[in-house]
């Protein structure tokens, strides 16, 4: 089947759900990661129609060259070379707008003009990378990084994603990221109006957007419902843009979702949540993801490299999240 067909008349969101649907089934029951590596380059390169599409795997200090679609291309990168080893070394995503324009980019083709990387994990670390190509300036943007992300993580598993609201992001990064069946976390802002924002742009509470802690699970390990239970934990749920000493509607809480079957298991606890603390609602927001953006380095992991840095959670909840 050509999947091209149905990006003339869906959207890219409606083209890219379609595609993870596929690649569910595609990838059932075939544990092979070259593989499942060359399934999810086909389905990509001809449901969205990309120029290059493919796959470099981690080996040593250098990225080798795997299962694409599209003309020849470099078969090793360096770490920390180029767009690819740039993404590896820094552990996320890269949208690149103008490759002419990007550090130190090798030049596999002439032909490229943007590109996006997007790590893969496996139990933490990056083990591969998928890079995608584009003769035209400016074709990825966040929603293809959102996507991207989502399915490149199919390589080892079917791994499911949630982002969660809990105040500031630090502590709530620390505590979800000591969870069993956990395999990923990032903080960034989620549900804003503006694109790309700065950490001093967020802290003006202007943008719209929450901290947010993007949490990549394996449901086999930990369910979505007990993820949410846990996260009512490390919460004052009836507390309005403010948790702990932290107050501004950037602080505010709530959970947000990209598959439309997860929303009955949240509201599931939510209600339940709710009852025990004999309400009828609760200042919680419950909604579909409409983007989120990853915040500055220094954010990530913020605890783990400043032990002695604020953070409203209660230090006994960590090791709740460890057991």
């Amino acid at each position: 089947m050509d999947f091209r067909i149905f990006a003339f008349i869906m959207t890219k969101e409606e083209t890219y759900s379609s595609l993870l649907s596929q690649a569910r089934f595609l990838l059932s029951g075939e544990r092979d990661i070259i593989a499942r590596m060359a399934n999810l380059a086909a389905l990509l390169h001809g449901g969205m129609g990309f120029w290059w599409t493919g796959f470099y795997r981690v080996s040593g200090e250098e990225l080798v060259l795997g299962p694409f679609q599209g003309p020849v291309a470099c078969i090793r990168i360096p770490k920390g070379r180029g767009v690819c080893g740039t993404a590896w070394q820094e552990r996320r995503s890269i949208v690149v707008p103008d490759v002419d324009l990007f550090p130190g980019h090798i030049a596999c083709s002439s032909e490229s003009r943007s590109e996006i990387v997007v790590p893969v994990f496996r139990q933490g670390e990056v083990v591969a990378v998928l890079d995608i190509d584009s003769r035209e300036l400016s074709t990825f943007d966040d929603t293809d990084r959102m996507w991207l992300e989502r399915i490149s993580a199919l390589v080892y598993g079917d791994w499911k994603d949630i982002w969660f609201a809990a105040g500031c992001f630090w502590g709530a990064q620390k505590f979800f990221k000591r969870i069993r069946g956990v395999e990923y976390t990032e903080v960034g802002f989620a549900n804003g109006h503006l694109s790309n924002p700065s950490y001093e742009q967020v802290y003006t509470d202007s943008t719209g957007h929450a901290e947010c802690v993007h949490v990549r699970y394996n449901p086999e390990t930990v369910s979505l419902e007990r993820l949410a239970e846990l996260f009512f934990a490390i919460i004052d749920p009836l507390s309005l843009n403010k948790q702990g000493e932290d107050a501004g509607t950037r602080y505010r809480t709530g959970a947000y979702y990209m598959d439309e079957e997860d929303r009955a298991v949240l509201e599931k606890v939510f209600s339940k949540t709710a009852g025990s603390l004999g309400v009828a609602s609760m200042p919680v927001e419950l909604a579909p993801l409409e983007c989120f953006y990853t915040a500055e380095e220094y954010h990530q992991d913020y605890l783990d490299k400043n032990p002695g840095g604020y953070c409203h959670i209660n230090p006994e909840l960590f090791l709740k999240a460890a057991e």
